[in-house]
């Protein structure tokens, strides 16, 4: 793909989602700025206009995966119609795994070690805050009813784990493809948040 048919801005998207796909797909021993370059068929200078380093780019493709599966789950919390604390959490959960199992390469990136060393501190401040956001919803829950002698710490961790393990496991394990062909993904995803929070009756 020539670089002429990149408009301005399109450029610094299309290399982060091929540094992603590079990632998951051959592992990040083989991501470089010239194998990115040559991937998506621009000048091998090109990425550097945008990125600097490597360093940089994998910062900023943190950044990108951690923006996205944040707005994935607070959007869905404020677009389920309901102040209820088990609908908000359920609705976030749903959005979350949603988002990862349509974003494979980049949730995979983002939990990847190298990626997460690279993270900036701008962007661990804005995942902190992310975290305590959730954790509202789910301290919410709990004085609710949910779980109510759990430590929050436990819960919260419980929380968070479920969805991510479940991700990584549909994603990544012979044993979780297998099984989750057996159900439609929107089904499979209702099924297991249900699970970690379940919908208040009607």
């Amino acid at each position: 793909m020539p670089l002429t048919t990149y408009h301005h801005g399109n450029l610094s998207e299309a290399i982060l989602i091929k540094a992603a796909e590079i990632i998951d797909e051959q592992g990040i021993e083989a991501l470089s700025l010239r194998a990115i370059a040559r991937e998506i068929g621009v000048s091998h200078s090109a990425p550097n206009r945008h990125f600097a380093n490597k360093k940089a780019l994998l910062q900023a493709l943190a950044a990108k995966g951690w923006q996205e599966a944040r707005d994935a789950t607070l959007i869905a919390a404020d677009q389920c119609g309901s102040d209820n604390p088990h609908s908000r959490l359920n609705a976030m959960g749903r959005g979350y795994l949603r988002w990862a199992l349509n974003n494979r390469a980049l949730f995979r990136a983002i939990y990847h070690p190298d990626v997460s060393r690279q993270a900036s501190a701008k962007l661990r401040t804005a995942v902190e805050k992310f975290a305590d956001s959730v954790q509202r919803e789910i301290k919410a829950t709990q004085l609710d009813g949910r779980h109510a002698n759990v430590p929050l710490p436990v819960l919260t961790l419980f929380t968070n784990a479920v969805p991510t393990g479940a991700a990584m496991l549909i994603l990544d394990s012979i044993l979780g493809q297998t099984m989750s062909t057996e159900i439609e993904q929107e089904e499979l995803i209702a099924n297991i948040i249900d699970l970690i929070v379940p919908l208040p009756s009607s």
